[in-house]
């Protein structure tokens, strides 16, 4: 008999799938990040584990959508112009009061 490559118990032929030289239970095959059941069809490996498209470990350094450069840049840059706007308000506080009561 042959064992599951994620949880070592007996797969019987009604329930495997064979892939990445390896057998699975059908509820075994999932991606190692998120979980999602996968298919013959859906999955990619990398070193002999099963990953979904979105969290291939070949693709990017990334395992989530919001660690991308683009959002990374973007954090970055909001949080330099809220910086400018604080200290921009700040300094004009400071200078005019008659501003400070409007900007209140």
């Amino acid at each position: 008999m042959q064992s599951c490559a994620r949880c070592g118990f007996v797969v019987y032929p009604a329930e495997k799938i064979n892939c990445i030289d390896q057998n699975w239970h059908k509820a075994c095959f999932h991606c190692d990040v998120c979980k999602m059941v996968l298919t013959p069809n859906n999955f990619v490996s990398h070193k002999k584990r099963p990953y979904c498209s979105v969290h291939n470990p070949r693709n990017n350094t990334f395992t989530s959508v919001y660690e991308t450069p683009i959002n990374i840049n973007a954090k970055k840059q909001s949080k330099a112009s809220s910086e400018v706007c604080h200290h921009i308000i700040l300094q004009h506080k400071f200078t005019s009061r008659s501003s400070y009561l409007f900007l209140s």
